[in-house]
């Protein structure tokens, strides 16, 4: 009977459904930037840390801490979106349309937005539209290739790899497409960090204005994509082990006919 070796297949399916989970982890929580806020009149150093959707901001004036929501709030029309921890979300419309012209909003986390328009900032502490939908493009597309990867692979490690749609071909390359695309998004956001000024400014008011001086990062909810890059780079080189290996095997044996009297052992 000739050797399928579905082990290696099980095995990328275990890996796609890790690499699904770590993609989901990146999209849904809040740590991609994350930073330390701090000011003379503290008791205690601030904090802020934030993600694709939304963040908190947790500020230390009194003994007491207070924790503030953060909303990734956009103004298509600008170009712009930044954190806001305004309660109402018309305030944090006008701040971020103030940030984005430059103009210094009141920082506080309240329901009413006011705009000073006397002393504007020479660049607008804001993240570009265009880059946050491309950010959320890529890693969504990650996620659906993540999960067709997993889909494959577990249809291939349960049935004939020779018989279901696609097969190990699409299973492979749909880990090498999700690879493509978490480096992609990994490089990109790491150079936006690092050149935009994001890493200064961190799209918030309370920096922006430099109320707080901040010991800005990225956090895990960044870092852990590059874990699902290697579960998808590790299903590539073990689908492509597994192709390797198949060929190498010696063919299975065959029976002739002519070399048997009793055709009947043939319908079994």
């Amino acid at each position: 009977m000739a050797v399928t070796r579905r082990g290696y297949i099980f095995t990328a399916f275990l890996l796609s459904v890790l690499c699904v989970l770590l993609i989901l982890v990146a999209v849904s929580s809040d740590s991609w930037v994350v930073s330390t806020a701090r000011a003379e009149v503290q008791v205690e150093d601030s904090s802020l840390r934030y993600g694709l959707f939304r963040g908190e901001l947790m500020l230390h004036n009194l003994a007491t801490p207070t924790y503030n929501t953060l909303f990734m709030t956009c103004v298509s029309d600008l170009n712009a979106c930044a954190l806001s921890c305004k309660t109402e979300a018309n305030a944090r419309y006008i701040e971020v349309e103030a940030l984005a012209q430059g103009f210094r909003p009141t920082a506080a986390c309240a329901s009413v937005t006011d705009v000073d328009q006397t002393n504007p900032m020479q660049i607008p502490p804001v993240i570009s539209f265009a880059f946050y939908v491309s950010v959320l493009t890529i890693i969504f597309l990650q996620l659906a290739c993540a999960m067709v990867a997993a889909g494959l692979a577990i249809i291939n490690a349960t049935k004939n790899p020779t018989e279901p749609v696609f097969g190990l071909p699409g299973c492979l390359w749909a880990n090498i497409v999700t690879a493509v695309l978490g480096t992609t998004l990994l490089l990109l956001f790491g150079i936006y960090w690092a050149t935009s000024g994001l890493n200064r400014h961190l799209a918030q008011s309370y920096i922006a204005l430099e109320l707080f001086e901040p010991a800005p990062g990225l956090g895990y909810s960044y870092w852990v994509l590059i874990v699902s890059i290697l579960c998808s780079c590790a299903n590539i080189s073990l689908i492509l082990v597994r192709a390797y290996l198949l060929e190498r095997d010696p063919p299975p044996p065959t029976i002739k006919v002519e070399n048997h009297s009793d055709g009947t052992i043939f319908l079994y």
